[in-house]
């Protein structure tokens, strides 16, 4: 059986396919590339991006996960808990 697009996921991103991915612009995209904030290949002049690598820069991003940001909204008591 051979292996589609529809049926696998793509792992190397263009810049528009990796702005897509973090939820950036393709000029943000640029930026972070010059300033050597995110991790790229080039081939040639085109800008490669793999999806595996960028999730590891996004996890190691400072922020709060989201069971640490449910906790934290358990704890201050503005969820409610109870029904009424």
């Amino acid at each position: 059986m051979q292996a589609t697009a529809t049926t696998t996921e793509r792992r190397y991103l263009d810049v528009r396919g990796a702005a897509a991915y973090l939820c950036m612009t393709e000029g943000a995209v640029y930026a972070a590339v010059a300033r050597r904030q995110i991790p790229f290949r080039r081939l040639g002049r085109k800008l490669v991006f793999d999806a595996v690598e960028l999730d590891a820069y996004m996890h190691g991003l400072e922020g709060v996960d989201v069971n640490e940001a449910v906790a934290r909204r358990l704890h201050n008591g503005t969820v409610n808990t109870q029904a009424n």
